[in-house]
């Protein structure tokens, strides 16, 4: 057991189940009451110490470091939210208070950012004051790095705790004590600048803090927005979604799975092709066991619509392989669903979906060419093709 495991077993609730979300809401909790203490305390040391050199490079990383408080109390009070249950007016929950959290997360970082670009501008070119050089040492300057690896270890801290949760607002904290590495050790080369006789280091590097917390920023809002906006699901998690459906007896394959993420709940939706000689009772208990099987499985709430399909003779295999055929020029990873036929000698009616990428531009190509094939052998029968936009990465 490592040091985090000890101290997330020691502070959380007695008997609190680990898959809660009340465990959840403690383990990000927890990590923002340690980011808040650890970086105040560097916050005063970074401060003296920029203080008593004139470094605006070390101040400019102060305050830096004063920033990830305010950005823990916005993990706690998101945190906070997101374990409220759902409401009238938020019937799916609150669980994307984390998302909101982790998007103000970037928005503070870039405003100061900018406010320390300004200032290494004018440290560059408008201000007459230098670093003093007299009292940077190596004692100084050891300090200094002793602050750069206490940013580390609580990265790594709240990146053990983002994974253990799952939580982006969580990593995303972690992205910024983890920025605040990388900007210590271009203050410590401006201090190391400044003793050797290079005082304009000192703006430089206090750009390149500026540039490194916008950039940090940047990729913290990228992935809160795409949250918010409705990333696809993992190819990952749509395969663990199949092969738990597809363990029910009766249900053949799965297909058009669409899933929200709310915090640590999911909202999934899928169907499931059985035979269609299938009976509509027995229909309806495969549809419940799916769901039932997700439910448990994933933490998730789990509609199913069922698709009965063709699924035995020969006539139904010649046309599916058919189809595969006139697809593989186009290089995709095509894949027929729903295959239904109505009559056999001669077959009237072709009908079947397929996936392609929400940005596919060969639907009119791949169409014709798979009506071309189809007409060879089945020239009477009307071939009705469905394009569906996949909800996967």
């Amino acid at each position: 057991m490592n040091f985090t495991q000890y101290l997330v077993k020691k502070t959380a609730p007695s008997g609190v189940d680990p898959n809660s979300s009340a465990f959840r809401g403690h383990v990000g909790q927890l990590e923002g009451w340690v980011s808040i203490i650890g970086n105040f305390l560097l916050f005063v040391i970074k401060f003296i110490f920029g203080w008593m050199v004139n470094s605006i490079a070390l101040i400019a990383d102060a305050f830096h470091t004063l920033s990830d408080v305010a950005t823990s109390v916005v993990v706690i009070l998101g945190f906070k939210v997101a374990q409220k249950p759902a409401d009238k007016e938020h019937p799916f929950g609150h669980g994307r208070a984390e998302t909101i959290a982790t998007l103000t997360i970037a928005i503070l970082m870039a405003v100061v950012a900018l406010e320390f670009f300004k200032g290494a501008i004018d440290r560059l070119f408008f201000s007459d004051s230098d670093i003093d050089v007299s009292k940077i040492d190596w004692l100084f300057i050891t300090v200094v790095t002793l602050t750069a690896l206490a940013k580390a270890w609580m990265a790594h801290f709240a990146f053990q705790l983002g994974d253990l949760i799952n939580s982006d607002a969580l990593k995303g904290d972690a992205v910024h004590h983890k920025s605040d590495v990388y900007t210590t050790v271009l203050v410590i080369a401006a201090l190391i600048g400044a003793r050797y006789g290079i005082p304009y280091v000192d703006g430089v590097m206090g750009l390149g803090v500026a540039l490194m917390i916008l950039y940090s920023a940047y990729d913290i809002a990228r992935d809160a927005i795409d949250d918010l906006l409705g990333k696809p699901a993992t190819q990952e998690f749509i395969q663990q979604i199949a092969e738990m459906a597809t363990a029910v007896p009766g249900a053949r394959q799965v297909h058009d799975v669409v899933v929200h993420n709310y915090g640590d709940q999911s909202f999934i939706s899928l169907h499931v092709e059985i035979d269609e000689a299938t009976s509509p009772t027995i229909a309806h208990n495969i549809a419940d066991n799916v769901e039932h099987k997700l439910a448990h499985g994933l933490n998730a709430e789990v509609v199913t619509h069922i698709d009965p399909i063709a699924v035995k003779g020969k006539v139904v295999g010649d046309i599916r392989s058919t189809i595969e055929n006139a697809m593989i020029p186009f290089g995709e990873d095509f894949s027929v669903q729903d295959l239904r036929i109505v009559g056999e000698n001669p077959v009237e009616s072709i009908l079947f979906e397929l996936p392609v990428p929400a940005d596919c531009f060969q639907k009119d190509e791949v169409e014709v060419a798979i009506r071309t094939a189809l007409k060879k052998t089945h020239e009477r029968a009307a071939v009705i093709i469905e394009f569906k936009a996949q909800m996967t990465e």
